[in-house]
C-alpha cells in the first residue's frame, strides 16, 4: 500500500508544475505570452511579454509551485503513510520533483505549451535536497551573469542538478531516488531547449542587455 505515495508524488508535481504562471500573469496585461518571442510561458519570455512587472510574479510562481508539490508530498506522507519505507518516500520526492518540471514545460492547464524549466527545477532542487539546490543556483546565476545568456543558466540548472545527485549519491550524501529528480531536471530541460541549443551553435542565442 506504501507504494501508491510514488504514483500519488507523481500526479502532484505534473499539476502543480502545469499551473501556467506566466500565462495567467501576462493576461492581466492584455498579453498572450505565446504569442510573444519564444513562445514560452517562463520568466524570461513574460519580460519580454509584458515587463519586470509581469516577469517577477511569474518567476516567483513558477519557483514555489515545484517546491511546495515536493513539500505537500513529504506532508502527505508523514501522516497518511508515516511506516513508508525510506526507499519509497526518497522515490516519491525525486518523481514529485521531476515531474513537477516536467508539468511546468509541457502543462495540462495551457494545451501542454510551456517554459523551459530553470526556474522550477533550480527551486524544486532546494525542497528535495537542499545542498544540491544551492549548488545549482550559484552555478545557474554566476553562468548566466558571465555569459548574459538566460538559456546558457538554463541549461546548467539541468546538467548541474543531476551530476551533483549523482556524486551525492555515490559517496552516501543524498539517496540514489532523488537522481530521478536530477534526470527528469536534466531531460525536461533539454529537451524544452532544443530550439536554443541551435541558436547558441549559430552564436544568434539572445543576449541580456540589462547590465
Amino acid at each position: 500500500m506504501d507504494w501508491i505515495l510514488v504514483p500519488i508524488g507523481a500526479l502532484i508535481g505534473y499539476l502543480f508544475g502545469s499551473v501556467p504562471t506566466g500565462l495567467w500573469v501576462t493576461r492581466l496585461y492584455g498579453v498572450d505570452i505565446r504569442t510573444v518571442g519564444s513562445g514560452r510561458t517562463g520568466g524570461t519570455n513574460a519580460w519580454r511579454a509584458a515587463g519586470l512587472k509581469a516577469a517577477i510574479p511569474t518567476i516567483l510562481g513558477d519557483a514555489v509551485k515545484g517546491a511546495v508539490a515536493v513539500i505537500l508530498l513529504r506532508a502527505l506522507a508523514g501522516s497518511l503513510f508515516p511506516n513508508a519505507p525510506a526507499l519509497v518516500l526518497d522515490l516519491a520526492v525525486g518523481l514529485t520533483g521531476g515531474a513537477a518540471i516536467w508539468g511546468h514545460n509541457w502543462p495540462l492547464f495551457a494545451g501542454f505549451n510551456g517554459g523551459a524549466g530553470g526556474i522550477t527545477a533550480a527551486a524544486t532542487a532546494m525542497a528535495v535536497f537542499p545542498l544540491a539546490g544551492g549548488i545549482v543556483w550559484i552555478t545557474g546565476a554566476l553562468l548566466i551573469w558571465w555569459s548574459r545568456i538566460a538559456s546558457v543558466g538554463t541549461f546548467s540548472v539541468g546538467a548541474v542538478s543531476l551530476a551533483t545527485l549523482i556524486l551525492f549519491a555515490a559517496n552516501g550524501i543524498a539517496p540514489w531516488p532523488y537522481v530521478i529528480f536530477g534526470a527528469m531536471a536534466f531531460i525536461g530541460i533539454f529537451l524544452a531547449l532544443r530550439r536554443n541549443r541551435q541558436q547558441l551553435k549559430d552564436q544568434k542565442e539572445r543576449i541580456i542587455t540589462i547590465w
